[in-house]
Order: structure tokens, then sequence, then C-alpha cells
């Protein structure tokens, strides 16, 4: 815990490091001070079809999902540190987004290592 998904449009594999930017991404959450680094799950998913709005030949947009617990402060500071790290991967991409989501611990399961 906590989930951060980066959705990118696939035409910018051929710009930047994919791999650069969810290791930076994944820092950059480390970063914040909130997460552990072996606790932080961070993954990539390319996007063939879209429309990203009016000037959207690409975007980045990245979903940080968290359990609830964590004040408007820490989740701003958490969206502002990933949105600077998008946007320096970003150059001439004119859609970039982060939004910070609360999960429901009452719905939320995951499998713990034996």
């Amino acid at each position: 815990m906590p989930h951060l998904v980066i959705e990118y449009a696939k035409n910018l594999e051929e710009r930047i490091s994919v791999a650069a930017l969810v290791s930076s991404a994944q820092e950059a959450m480390h970063s914040s001070g909130l997460f552990a680094s072996h606790t932080i799950k961070t993954r990539a998913k390319p996007y063939d079809q879209f429309i990203a709005g009016e000037h959207g030949d690409s975007f980045i947009h990245a979903e940080i999902r968290l359990l609830a617990g964590r004040n408007n402060r820490e989740r701003e500071a958490l969206s502002s540190a990933v949105f600077n790290c998008l946007c320096q991967f970003a150059d001439g991409v004119p859609a970039v987004s982060v939004e910070v989501r609360e999960m429901d611990p009452g719905s939320y399961s995951k499998r713990v290592p034996f």
C-alpha cells in the first residue's frame, strides 16, 4: 500500500523512458515521507486509443490510491510531488494530471507474503 498507477499515451514511448518515469515517480512517492519504499506499488499502463481534449495527441495521468486516513495537506503535497515528477518527463505533453483517491479499508483486500 499505496498504489501508483501511471497511464500514458503509448506514442510517448518514442520520446521518454517509461522505466525512468516509473522509477522517478516511485521515488517521489517515497520522498514524501508518508510511505516506506517497499510498500509502494507502482505500475504504468499505455493506451493506444484515447481522446485527450482539444490539443491532446498525448497525455500522462497518475492515480494514487491510498487507504483512508491522510489529511488534505498530506494528499495535496503527495499529488504535487508526483505531478512535478511527471512534468519532468512531459516536455510537449499537453495533458498531465494526478488524482489522489482514498480506498475504503472495508472493501480493500490483499494477500500478504507467507
